[in-house]
């Protein structure tokens, strides 16, 4: 490194300073918020270093923001590969589509980088690995900025100079949504894309530097003389390809883009009259085969031996190189045919590649438009901005607008466009000696097509993010050539500067309001979801269970729970999707029950926060009440559908909100059925309902042990002495006829219950010593909150106890913390 280099690298990290310092602030004010949001309430877990996930039963304890669904997949699926006989490329998943699981193509390297965190974190503090990756979730965004960051600074002051260097660090720092696109706790794939399709761009420009020497002031001149350009591109070509193999749809547009500037700069060659012919000639081949074999290197890492064949344009592919390969022959042959000396040759050659790649192109869109191949399949990311709670959320950049108008938020997106309205007026000039044509195309390219698609679908705003540190590169370089007086020059650096002023008072003031704002709607649901999924997972037991409930929440019921689910929202999940869509949507019970049966179905859990499934299940129905959903959301469950009761936690602004969960059981007769139901209307605090219950079981089954119990227990919470008094004596009489033994064990311990509130206490005594002599864990699960509390006073009161252990533990486990302090 010559001296002048080494200046310009150690000025460099100066310019890096004020970045890294707001890096450092954004970063602590939004860690303090995922940290506070997560303990706000107390949970009851278990650390077991033999479990996938660090906590006994598979639960998870941290709170993703925004109820990011794909972060709290890249956990699990982190986690399970790091598990003992693990997998390093994960390409089967049982946890949703249960029991039969899913295919998943999702690329490998981001589980890579959240493996590497966590294993340096288990390192370093012991903590089981499992832990240490929702450790490493929590930064794993943070880090890959602050690398980009001290990267991407410390390269551009040794190439292009200290004002470049210091405008990359900040449009890092505070573009915006970039900027927002690395958040702690929201660990997705999406920020290692812009890291690659960033570090893409900024080595295209090295490549048109003329060299070390040369400094900012010549970059991206024609004609060139750079030795290293062919390396360079290569390289550039290599992050492209790193960012297509982590997901096409989303890269694909830049590389486009980069293509239409290297037509643009053959273009200015020819518009300029250059002579010297292989002067101006860019190695674009370099650039098409370093893409090329990145793309085919990683497709035969990533799914060789078993999925070879499966040539799903979603995710990195061959066909993606033989485009690319083909792309760089038409820039390079097209190149040479507008320049003076270009042959017949190049020309027929030129259009033999143009329309194999437009074949290459178009077949995929004509196969998707017939119907014959599925390639775009519907994001539902793809309308969201930016990952920051809050955000906006629109079809695309009218509808946005349309719906929230101009405000800072979009002003902080919008304004970096100006870049490139100023890129395409300087490649509009005539060619002159003080304007780096060169890398101004190769520039503007990407950022012009990016715009483009930003404006059909919102999230694509931070791809073109990704672009404008080149950007800002090239119009620095122009600048800085630029015949004018310092004070011009100083004018146009503080201009770019400005340009991301927006972006950095967005997000400082996104982060100071999340350090003092209280919980939102959204973080009160997370949890709440947090706590249902771990007592469902307890109520299952270490088995576990697949559970019907809104994709959203069952995405929640897997992380936290570490249970089974059917439909999730993930695109790849169809089958999982529609087998939860047919059971709610069932017209007859009977159906239901059959696919329930088929997919070993242990639970439906109903929200009322959540009314996905209310929507859409009956929709292939002409009738919607009459629909399973539609009869559980009328309290008229079928005979195989148990209600288990469970209390929300006390949280403010949830108050008025419910679930109601049902168990699968074998099916019950009518009046078993009803009692439950009457007992769990109880225990909800249901009281208008239980008595409608109870008068039912009164009419049809007067002379029925368990149906006498039921309207024991609800006369005794109506506080009815009458009715309290005619359910008694109705109890004692079905005991008088022997018939207690034919009561399943659950509904022996609420007979228990009812002769305690009746004074039976030594009937009562003789209900207990039978419910412990048969207790065992799939019995003590099966019983209520209430039913298992007053099981264990009684059996104190009575002076009697749980002889296994084990089981005394469980039903400790079972109940939540408060209870266990009253015993």
């Amino acid at each position: 490194m010559s001296s002048s280099s080494r200046r310009r690298f150690l000025f460099g990290l100066l310019a890096l300073a004020p970045a890294l310092g707001f890096w450092l602030f954004l970063t602590n004010a939004r860690l303090h918020r995922v940290d506070a949001v997560t303990n706000l309430v107390e949970t009851d877990v278990a650390i077991d270093p033999a479990s996938p996930t660090g906590y006994a039963g598979g639960l998870r304890n941290l709170i993703v923001p925004g109820h990011n669904n794909e972060s709290s997949q890249w956990i699990i699926q982190t986690q399970q590969m790091l598990a003992p006989g693990g997998d390093w490329r994960i390409r089967e998943v049982r946890y949703d589509n249960a029991p039969v699981g899913r295919t998943v193509l999702t690329p490998s390297p981001f589980r890579w980088w959240l493996g590497l965190l966590a294993e340096i974190d288990h390192w370093v503090s012991g903590r089981p690995v499992g832990i240490s990756v929702e450790r490493a979730a929590r930064i794993s965004g943070p880090v890959l900025q602050l690398l980009l960051l001290v990267g991407a600074t410390a390269f551009v002051a040794w190439r292009f100079g200290l004002w470049a260097a210091g405008l990359v660090s900040t449009a890092l720092a505070t573009l915006f949504p970039f900027g927002g696109s690395f958040l702690p706790g929201q660990s997705t794939d999406g920020s290692l894309i812009l890291v690659c399709l960033s570090a893409s761009g900024v080595l295209l420009l090295a490549g048109l530097s003329p060299g070390r020497s040369a400094g900012a002031s010549s970059i991206g001149s024609v004609p060139l003389a750079n030795p290293a350009a062919p390396w360079w591109f290569l390289a550039a070509g290599l992050a492209g390809g790193i960012s297509l193999w982590l997901n096409p749809l989303r890269s694909a547009p830049i590389i486009g883009g980069i293509g239409l500037g290297g037509l643009l700069i053959a273009w200015r060659a020819h518009r300029g009259r250059q002579s010297d012919v292989t002067a101006s000639l860019l190695p674009w081949r370099y650039w098409a085969l370093g893409g090329a074999v990145t793309t085919l290197a990683t497709y035969l890492l990533e799914y060789s031996p078993q999925h070879l064949g499966r040539l799903d344009l979603r995710v990195v592919n061959p066909f993606y190189g033989l485009a690319w390969i083909g792309l760089g022959e038409v820039l390079t042959r097209f190149d040479r045919c507008l320049l003076p000396g270009g042959t017949r040759r190049d020309r027929r050659v030129l259009a033999a590649v143009s329309a194999a790649v437009v074949t290459l192109i178009v077949t995929p869109v004509v196969l998707h438009a017939t119907g014959a191949y599925d390639l775009f399949t519907a994001d539902p990311d793809a309308a969201r901005l930016t990952n920051l709670v809050g955000g906006p959320i629109a079809e695309n950049f009218w509808t946005w607008l349309r719906n929230d108008g101009v405000t800072l938020t979009f002003f902080a997106s919008c304004l970096p466009a100006l870049l490139v309205i100023v890129a395409a007026a300087l490649l509009l000039r005539p060619a002159t000696g003080d304007l780096p044509a060169g890398a101004i195309a190769t520039a503007f390219g990407p950022a012009f097509v990016m715009l483009g698609v930003s404006c059909a679908q919102l999230r694509s705003w931070n791809e073109f993010g990704a672009t404008i540190p080149s950007l800002l590169i090239a119009l620095t370089a122009f600048v800085n050539r630029a015949p004018t007086a310092k004070f011009v020059r100083a004018m146009g650096i503080a201009g770019m500067f400005l340009v991301l002023v927006p972006g950095a008072l967005l997000l400082t003031r996104e982060a100071r309001a999340d350090r003092h704002a209280p919980a939102t709607e959204l973080e009160v649901t997370a949890l709440i979801e947090r706590d249902l999924a771990h007592w469902l997972a307890r109520q299952a037991g270490p088995d576990g269970a697949i559970v019907l409930a809104p994709p959203n929440l069952t995405m929640a019921l897997i992380y936290h729970g570490g249970l089974s689910g059917l439909g999730t929202p993930f695109p790849d999940n169809k089958a999982g999707f529609l087998a939860s869509m047919r059971i709610a949507g069932a017209p007859s019970a009977d159906e239901a029950q059959a696919v329930a049966q088929a997919r070993s179905l242990g639970y439906i859990v109903m929200p009322s926060w959540d009314t996905f499934l209310d929507e859409y299940a009956p929709q292939g129905t002409a009738d919607a009440p009459k629909t399973l959903w539609g009869f559980l959301r009328t309290w008229r469950p079928p005979r195989w559908l148990r209600p288990m009761p469970y209390h929300l936690p006390q949280v403010a602004g949830f108050e008025e909100q419910a679930v109601a969960v049902f168990r699968i059981t074998e099916l019950q007769d009518n009046a078993t059925a009803l009692s439950r139901l009457a007992e769990y209307f109880v225990e909800m605090g249901m009281m208008r309902e239980a008595a409608a219950v109870a008068l039912a079981l009164e009419r049809s089954y007067p002379a029925d042990l368990g149906a006498a119990v039921a309207r024991t227990l609800v006369a005794r919470a109506a506080r009815d002495p009458q009715a309290f008094g005619r359910a008694i004596d109705d109890v004692q009489a079905g005991l008088a006829r022997d018939e207690a033994e034919n009561l399943t064990w659950d509904r022996r311990v609420s007979l228990a219950i009812a002769l305690v509130d009746g004074d039976c206490l030594e009937q009562a005594q003789e209900e207990v010593k039978h419910c412990l002599a048969e207790i065992d864990e799939d019995q003590l699960r099966s019983l209520t909150t209430v039913s298992l509390h007053r099981l264990l006073v009684m059996t104190r009161t009575f002076g009697l106890k749980i002889d296994n252990p084990q089981i005394y533990l469980l039903a400790q486990q079972l109940l939540p913390p408060e209870m266990r302090d009253r015993r």
